[in-house]
């Protein structure tokens, strides 16, 4: 069903091959939205563009790692290409890893650093100068509750990114 508000307007999503970000791809597809998909599993990316164009909807995918700039440029470029303007940004890629302070995981919290952190920066990089070209444009970025809420000993790395990102 069109929704007024959201018909026609085009919206990148990372991380849209799973979870938040596949659900609301096809959300906003549903209500008329251009989705511009991107996510590291191109197989399901390519997927999720052929159920949503099948149902009616239109989305273009691009195979983007958000820990590379030079790929989420490329995700926002696609979507000037195919559609001239962006007028919303999803920054939804992330990665929850899970293990007590004491485990010492320190790649795991690199990895996460460069996904949840990095990774939303870039997405901001890459949108902000078309945006302000435009005059107009939306960043949204996704967060957890674990910013505002320990859910496991183990959850302590994750929880402190969630609250830098909130800020």
């Amino acid at each position: 069903m069109r929704t007024p508000y959201i018909a026609d307007k085009v919206v990148v999503i990372t991380g849209a091959s799973s979870g938040i970000g596949e659900s609301t791809a096809r959300l906003l597809a549903g209500s008329g939205a251009k989705v511009v998909l991107g996510a590291r599993r191109t197989d399901r990316i390519d997927a999720l563009v052929k159920d949503i164009t099948a149902k009616g909807g239109t989305a273009v995918g691009f195979q983007a790692d958000v820990t590379k700039r030079s790929e989420v440029e490329a995700l926002v470029q696609g979507a000037i290409h195919e559609y001239g303007r962006i007028d919303v940004i999803v920054n939804n890629a992330g990665i929850m890893p899970i293990a007590p302070m004491a485990a010492l995981k320190v790649e795991e919290w690199d990895r996460m650093i460069d996904v949840n952190i990095k990774g939303l920066l870039f997405g901001v990089a890459a949108v902000l100068p078309i945006m302000q070209k435009q005059k107009q444009g939306h960043i949204i970025n996704m967060s957890s509750v674990g910013g505002f809420k320990v859910w496991a000993p183990g959850g302590t790395v994750y929880r402190q990114r969630n609250s830098l990102s909130a800020l």
